[in-house]
């Protein structure tokens, strides 16, 4: 038998009490903590595109306008969902980081490809 202080009047308690028997605080913290944990979803977004946006790079086949407006789409989306992920400063910065540095990449050889 394990027993702890209440986290509001210090009394002691069983460990496995939800509730102080003396005050009648909550003793369960471990689930208020987790909700606030979000998942880093647009630096997953940003390094998605990224990588498609690379890897559409290494296609060696003509391309009219309309598939270098639409990869350039992917990449440039890939970019804001980057630096947005970086400024909410939420976690998952180093997965936007490299998603904006492969966007930002294809995004200057689509732009460049395209003035030819």
């Amino acid at each position: 038998m394990t027993m702890v202080f209440c986290r509001a009047c210090a009394k002691e308690l069983h460990e496995t009490a939800p509730t102080c028997p003396q005050c009648g605080a909550s003793q369960h913290v471990a689930l208020a903590a987790t909700n606030g944990v979000s998942a880093p979803w647009l630096a997953i977004t940003s390094l998605i595109l990224g990588i498609i946006s690379i890897l559409s790079l290494f296609d060696d086949s003509e391309w009219d306008r309309d598939t270098l407006f639409g990869l350039g789409l992917f990449s440039v989306a890939g970019l804001i969902c980057g630096i947005i992920s970086i400024n909410q400063k939420k976690p998952g910065n180093s997965l936007a980081i490299a998603g904006v540095v492969m966007s930002a990449i294809a995004t200057l050889v689509f732009v460049g490809l395209s003035l030819d």
